[in-house]
């Protein structure tokens, strides 16, 4: 096996397994207490905060909503297809598919956990269930996969780091601004990370986009 597509086995693996402990222990109530404790003190260190600062946080919730997260994925593999990297274009959009019904539909729908209740909610959220945090999941499993093949075409160290770098800020302002706005609670929104990222990187073992990177990196000038 290829040692980059062995990594990112090792990495789904390891997101994969604390997911399902998280998902676990909040679905048996060990964190409750836990989760109360943190949202009821980000929502008093937010209120003693300006009111932009909340602004800021819904920003960041509508960037982890379902438009502009496909806008940018149906961007990117169109670029993709001109490019003619269509295994790298098919990785965005299984991933984008796949992680979505798989929140929904199934994670969701087995754990069944309510929405927290314990502070206002300040913005409007539909009835679904709220383990684990779709935004947190799919923006960790879109954008990651996204960052993950970008960083195959720009692939010099700058290019790598600054990806890596404005990806990693995302995902965490969209989760963090999911328990900030008191739609979610932290263990929700852990919990979408891990199982994001075991999705992105397990869809990254099974279709190697990475290979990609042959195509697109000039060859070398012989001596």
């Amino acid at each position: 096996m290829d040692p980059i597509v062995r990594r990112f086995a090792r990495l789904s693996l390891i997101c994969w397994l604390a997911g399902i402990a998280v998902i676990a222990l909040a679905w048996g109530g060990v964190l409750q207490s836990f989760d109360e404790a943190a949202l009821r003190g980000l929502r008093g260190f937010g209120n003693a905060l300006p009111g932009f600062a909340t602004d800021l946080m819904r920003g960041a919730s509508w960037l982890g909503d379902g438009w502009p997260r496909s806008i940018l994925a149906i961007a990117f593999i169109v670029y993709l297809m001109i490019r003619r990297l269509a295994r790298a274009a098919s990785y965005i959009l299984y991933t984008a598919l796949g992680i979505a019904a798989l929140n929904a539909w199934v994670l969701k729908a087995v754990v069944m956990r309510a929405r927290p209740d314990v502070v206002p909610r300040l913005v409007e959220v539909d009835q679904s269930w709220s383990l684990p945090s779709g935004h947190a999941a799919n923006s960790a499993a879109v954008y990651g996969a996204i960052a993950l093949v970008a960083t195959v075409l720009w692939w010099r160290k700058r290019q790598r780091r600054a990806i890596w770098a404005v990806t990693g800020l995302l995902v965490f302002a969209i989760g963090l601004s999911r328990v900030w706005l008191g739609v979610h609670w932290p263990s929700d929104v852990v919990a979408g990370w891990l199982v994001g990222a075991g999705w992105a990187l397990l869809l990254a073992v099974l279709l190697k986009p990475v290979q990609a990177r042959g195509a697109v990196t000039p060859p070398r000038k012989p001596a």
